[in-house]
């Protein structure tokens, strides 16, 4: 039901903080975007983290007093979600430079309602 994998980059204190998360649901569309006199296509993401995955998910707060974050993520506007599996980074340039399908987070929705088994968060651009 979720079987795909990100890769998460957490800014903090300008270092980026990287985290595999599996267990995850990602939508890629197409969408037309107006641009100058045109139109262009672009990726818009909708990525479902599951109730397995949020094991691992910390509130900001909690996640920038931890010493050690490779075990954890959090999720806040404008971290980096690469779509699979990425190598470690220094900046989004890293990331630019690939053919890596990837966006900035844009909005959150932790959806911690109902049975576990639906509990989830949501994140897009």
């Amino acid at each position: 039901m979720f079987p795909h994998t990100i890769t998460i980059f957490n800014l903090v204190n300008d270092t980026f903080y990287r985290k595999v998360v599996k267990d995850v649901f990602v939508i890629t569309k197409k969408i037309i975007s107006p641009e100058g006199e045109g139109e262009k296509y672009m990726p818009v993401h909708d990525v479902i983290i599951s109730n397995i995955a949020m094991k691992d998910y910390l509130d900001i707060d909690s996640y920038k007093r931890l010493e050690d974050k490779s075990n954890n993520y959090t999720l806040k506007n404008n971290d980096i979600v690469v779509i699979g599996e990425f190598k470690n980074i220094n900046d989004l340039s890293d990331i630019q430079k690939t053919n890596a399908d990837y966006f900035l987070i844009k909005t959150i929705s932790i959806n911690n309602y109902g049975s576990d088994d639906l509990q989830n968060i949501e994140v897009t651009d």
